[in-house]
């Protein structure tokens, strides 16, 4: 394992870690890395020393992998369809609004773009990015 300082071009600083450097460059460069505070997917690698991991128990074999990642992100899922409310478009002005006090504190979920998500941030607004591969898209507003 490999652990790489990163940052999004919205200045978001946050670490990955990749089984290697060739895996850490195959996922960068098919798209895949996303930032988790605001989704977008303009992440590069920061100057730092990388991490190495050398000790341990050695990774699972890549045919069992996908299928404990897979049931993660069911469960991932499951979990929060079950305990939140889908506002959609509107969860910036409702997660806000919550934040405030002015709506009873609960769950929610839905869309933000990169901009909503930074100045939810930046006003202090609990929200977390959820990637897409979690399937909360596929669920019909």
């Amino acid at each position: 394992m490999i652990v790489y300082a990163l940052a999004c071009n919205a200045g978001h600083a946050f670490e990955g870690w990749y089984a290697s450097p060739e895996a850490f460059d195959k996922l960068s460069t098919a798209g895949h890395l996303e930032c988790p505070s605001c989704g977008t997917k303009r992440v590069e690698k920061r100057p730092s020393a990388p991490y190495v991991h050398t000790q341990g128990a050695a990774p699972a074999p890549a045919a069992q992998q996908p299928t404990d990642r897979d049931k993660a992100i069911g469960e991932m899922r499951a979990f929060l369809l079950a305990n939140t409310e889908d506002v959609g478009r509107k969860f910036a002005e409702i997660a806000r609004r919550i934040h405030y006090g002015e709506e009873a504190h609960r769950g929610i979920r839905g869309r933000v773009t990169p901009e909503e998500a930074t100045e939810l941030q930046e006003e202090g607004v609990n929200a977390v990015s959820i990637s897409a591969e979690v399937g909360l898209d596929e669920i019909p507003h």
